[in-house]
C-alpha cells in the first residue's frame, strides 16, 4: 500500500509538471485522475523540512488538506524557498497545525492500542483494533515493530491492516476479515494492575479526558472500570485519610522513638551535637497553650543562654508577634532541634542548618512537647520545621498555600524563619519577608482562636 503522502505526491508533481496554479487545481476527485503533463520536466528540489511537514500533514482527514499543501508547495517552488521560516504565514500556520495534530493521534496510538492473544493450532498471535483521529497507521506501525518485534501481531484500523510476522512488517487493505479475540488471562492481569496503580486521591476527570479521550474508550479493556473507579474514588480518598490519622493520632509521641525513662534534655545523646553544644535548650510557655510555634535551632545566644528565641532572630518575631497581634505569654515556643548546629570561623560560632538525621534524633523530645501542650495550632517557621512536622520535604512558599495537618490533629501553619528577614538582599525584601511572616502569624492566631491582647496603658 501506498502511504497518503505518497498518493498526494504523485498528483503534486502531475500538477506542477503541467503548470496548474494552486487555484485551478482540481482535487475533489480524491487522489486520482492525475492529469497528464504536456512535457517532461525534472522536478524541482525542495527542502527537507518541507517534505517532513507534507509527510505529516498528508495523513490529517480534513478534506481540504490536499488543496492546502498544493497551495503552499507552489509557493515554495515559485521562489518562496524561505517561505517555512515565517512563522506568521497563514499556509505555514494551517498546514502545521495539520501536521502536530497528525503527531497527536500518533501520539495516541501508541498509548492506546492493546493486543489481544488470539491463539491457532499453528501459532499464537496477537491483534488489537485502534481508530485513530487520523491516518495514521502507516507511520506509527513502526513503533510497535521495535516494541514487540518479538511476537506477531496485527493492527486493524478503518484505514489500513498493520501485519507483522516477526520478520516482515506489511499493510493490507482495509475491510478483511481478522478474527476478534476474546479477553485473556494477560488482560485479567492488566485490569488488577490497572486497579492497583488507581489513586483516588490524584483524581481529575477533566484532566484524563483530555489525555485519554472517551473516543478511544471501546477499544480499551480497562475503560470498564473507570466508571466505576471514578465513582468510587471520594469515599476511597477519605477512607484514606481516616486511616491515615487513625495511625498517627493514637501515640503521637510513638512516632518516633522516646528517651529512655527518666532522662533528661541535657542528658540526651541521640546525636552528636551536644559535644560542643553549651547546653540543650527546651521548648518555653504555658502548657494548656492552644497556639504552638516551632522553629529549627537554637542559635548562639540561646545556646549560652538556654532560652529560644532570644537572638536577633527571636528579636524579629517578637516584632512579627506584635505586628500579628499575639500575647508571647501565650504560646508555646520551641525549635526541632534542641543544640545548636554551627561551624566556628575563628571567635564566631557560624549557625549550620541541622541535618535529617539530627532532626530526626530530636523527633522523640518535639513529640513529646506537642502531646503535653496539645495545641490547636502549630507554626512551622522554615523547612526544617516543617520536615521535622510532617517527615517530608516541602518548600516553604508552596506549604503556606497548602492546609497541612499533624498527626495530632493540629493545623499546621507554614510560613517563613525570622532568620529569613534577616538574610534578605535589601530593604524592599526585608519588608515583604517579614509581611508573609506576620501575615501567616496572623492566620494561626485565628484558627487558635486567640483574642488580641489589650494594648497597654500610655
Amino acid at each position: 500500500m501506498r502511504t497518503p503522502y505518497e498518493r498526494w505526491r504523485d498528483k503534486a508533481r502531475a500538477f506542477l509538471s503541467a503548470g496548474i496554479r494552486p487555484e485551478h487545481a482540481d482535487w475533489q476527485d480524491g487522489l486520482l485522475g492525475a492529469p497528464t503533463p504536456a512535457h517532461e520536466s525534472a522536478m524541482p528540489r525542495v527542502p527537507g523540512a518541507l517534505v517532513d511537514l507534507l509527510q505529516r500533514a498528508a495523513c490529517h482527514r480534513d478534506p481540504a488538506r490536499n488543496a492546502l499543501m498544493y497551495r503552499l508547495l507552489w509557493r515554495v517552488v515559485h521562489g518562496g524557498r524561505r517561505l517555512l521560516h515565517d512563522a506568521a504565514d497563514d499556509d505555514v500556520m494551517m498546514v502545521t497545525r495539520l501536521a502536530k495534530a497528525v503527531d497527536r493521534a500518533s501520539h495516541k496510538m501508541k498509548a492506546f492500542v492493546r493486543f489481544r492473544e488470539l491463539r491457532t493450532e499453528e501459532s499464537v498471535r496477537y491483534v488489537a483494533r485502534f481508530e485513530p483521529e487520523h491516518d495514521v497507521i502507516m507511520r506509527t506501525a513502526p513503533f510497535f515493530v521495535d516494541r514487540f518485534a518479538a511476537m506477531e501481531w496485527v493492527i486493524v484500523t478503518p484505514d489500513a491492516i498493520a501485519r507483522w510476522n516477526c520478520r516482515t512488517l506489511e499493510f493490507l487493505p482495509p475491510g478483511q476479515q481478522i478474527p476478534a479475540p476474546s479477553e485473556d488471562a494477560s488482560e485479567t492481569l492488566w485490569l488488577a494492575y490497572y486497579d492497583s496503580i488507581f489513586n483516588p486521591a490524584r483524581l481529575n476527570v477533566s484532566m484524563m479526558r483530555k489525555e485519554m479521550p472517551v473516543a478511544y474508550w471501546k477499544h480499551l479493556p480497562e475503560a470498564a472500570r473507570i466508571p466505576v473507579l471514578v465513582a468510587d474514588a471520594m469515599p476511597r480518598a477519605g477512607r484514606m485519610i481516616e486511616h491515615a490519622v487513625a495511625c498517627d493520632a493514637g501515640n503521637v509521641a510513638a512516632r518516633a522513638p522516646m528517651p529512655p525513662p527518666g532522662s533528661t534534655l541535657d542528658s540526651c545523646r541521640r546525636c552528636p551535637l551536644w559535644e560542643r553544644a553549651t547546653q540543650a535548650v527546651p521548648g518555653l510557655g504555658p502548657r494548656e497553650a492552644t497556639l504552638m510555634v516551632v522553629g529549627e535551632q537554637p542559635g548562639d545566644e540561646e545556646d549560652l543562654s538556654g532560652k529560644p528565641f532570644v537572638g536577633p532572630a527571636g528579636r524579629v518575631l517578637r516584632r512579627a508577634f506584635d505586628d500579628a497581634g499575639i500575647d508571647r505569654a501565650a504560646i508555646y515556643v520551641t525549635n526541632a532541634v534542641k543544640h545548636f548546629s554551627f561551624e566556628p570561623r575563628g571567635t564566631r560560632r557560624i549557625h549550620k542548618t541541622p541535618a535529617q538525621r539530627e532532626i530526626e534524633a530530636c523527633r522523640s523530645w518535639l513529640d513529646q512537647e506537642i502531646d503535653t501542650v496539645r495545641p490547636q495550632v502549630i507554626v512551622a517557621l522554615g523547612a526544617s520545621a516543617l520536615f521535622a512536622l510532617l517527615r517530608k520535604r516541602l518548600g516553604v512558599a508552596a506549604a503556606r498555600d497548602t492546609p497541612l495537618m499533624h498527626g495530632s490533629g493540629a493545623r499546621i501553619v507554614a510560613t517563613y524563619h525570622p532568620s529569613a528577614v534577616l538574610r534578605a538582599p535589601d530593604e524592599q525584601a526585608r519588608a515583604a519577608t517579614f509581611e508573609a511572616l506576620a501575615y501567616d502569624l496572623r492566620n494561626a492566631r485565628a484558627l487558635a482562636g486567640l483574642v488580641r491582647p489589650a494594648p497597654s496603658a500610655a
